[in-house]
């Protein structure tokens, strides 16, 4: 399928959004796997072989699928998945979503630990009630699209489904200024950021080098 050139997305064709669902696994963690591998800057250090990193980027997209919380904008003229916005609940716990899960998050032992240690500061997941707050764990876009909104376009969306869902608080891991950027956009906050050069687990600073840091981003979910 043909995609369009430059910016692909107008006021005459937006795109359309829709909540993830099994049929678009196999598109979505294709984008999953390209955008994370070329633009995640932890994830460079890590390096994982696309090839090997795929089949786990399907089965965790088909395991968000079943969450009915992330979404997808395909273009309305090719009928491509433009973008992504997975999406968890706070609440539940990634590791212990069995084998595979616990697989995927060992290719990205520092990263995981990294975010454990930011929210940790920041976030007591014991007082966090199950259905209360939105976790936005990753958000995508395809080259073609950027430039033109869409990454708040699918916050936004994520929000709205949140509240009718009944949350009523959203966070984001913003890995780098582009993304946390988006999140300000849409009415978020930083309340806490771990420098990259600052982190160091088992007594290595793995990330030592990375300009910057992941900043948490919070806001309020509006109910009524």
């Amino acid at each position: 399928m043909k995609r369009p050139a430059g910016n692909a997305t107008s006021p005459d064709h937006p795109p359309v959004y829709l909540p993830l669902e099994t049929a678009d696994v196999e598109e979505a963690a294709r984008l999953y796997t390209d955008v994370f591998i070329a633009d995640e800057p932890t994830t460079h250090r890590h390096a994982p072989d696309p090839e090997i990193f795929l089949p786990y980027a399907r089965w965790y997209a088909e395991h968000l699928a079943t969450k009915e919380l992330s979404h997808i904008a395909r273009d309305r003229r090719t009928g491509e998945i433009a973008g992504f916005i997975f999406c968890l609940d706070l609440a539940g716990d990634l590791a212990a979503e069995g084998a595979t899960m616990a697989e995927f998050l060992a290719q990205f032992r520092e990263t995981v630990e990294m975010l454990d240690e930011l929210e940790g500061r920041y976030i007591d997941r014991d007082k966090i009630a199950a259905g209360t707050v939105l976790h936005i764990f990753q958000i995508g876009v395809a080259r073609p699209y950027r430039g033109c909104g869409l990454a708040q376009a699918m916050i936004r969306r994520a929000l709205i489904s949140a509240r009718r869902r009944g949350f009523s608080r959203a966070v984001a891991d913003c890995t780098g200024p582009t993304s946390r950027r988006a999140f300000e956009r849409c009415g978020f906050v930083q309340a806490g950021i771990l420098p990259y050069d600052s982190f160091s687990t088992n007594g290595v600073a793995f990330f030592s080098g990375i300009d910057g840091g992941i900043s948490l981003m919070v806001r309020e979910i509006e109910t009524a």
